[in-house]
């Protein structure tokens, strides 16, 4: 089963789909004129190096060249795999042509605002079942 958030932030149609593969999440984030796969980002979640007591996560990042959502993908990936403690997966690709600095800014809010929609709806998820 999946869930969606979806956000229209400046006009950029954006879309967070979430799947449990298991314990593990998978997310794929897409959107703007033409959503695609621009960067895949796995995340572990860990103990911290600096103190083992704080939830930290690994992270592998694939990127297709000439794209720019690795650094977006990774970041949803470490939170969602802290939040979870497990395994995520995010594949996100969000295509704006001639993109200015506030559109980027726009994309950039969106996404992580429907991240905290996803962690809100786990968390309501996990007390319901306590």
């Amino acid at each position: 089963m999946s869930i969606r958030f979806c956000s229209d932030e400046e006009e950029i149609p954006i879309s967070l789909e979430a799947s449990w593969l298991g314990n593990d999440l998978n997310i794929s984030i897409s959107g703007g004129d033409k959503g695609h796969i621009g960067a895949v980002a796995l995340a572990q979640a860990r103990p911290s190096l600096s103190d083992p007591m704080i939830t930290s996560a690994s992270t592998s990042v694939i990127t297709i060249c000439g794209h720019k959502e690795d650094r977006l993908a990774c970041e949803i990936a470490e939170k969602a795999a802290t939040e979870i403690n497990g395994v995520v997966s995010v594949a996100c690709g969000i295509h704006i042509g001639d993109a200015t600095d506030e559109q980027i800014a726009a994309i950039i809010s969106s996404v992580k605002r429907l991240l905290e929609q996803l962690i809100q709806h786990i968390r309501s998820s996990r007390s319901d079942s306590d």
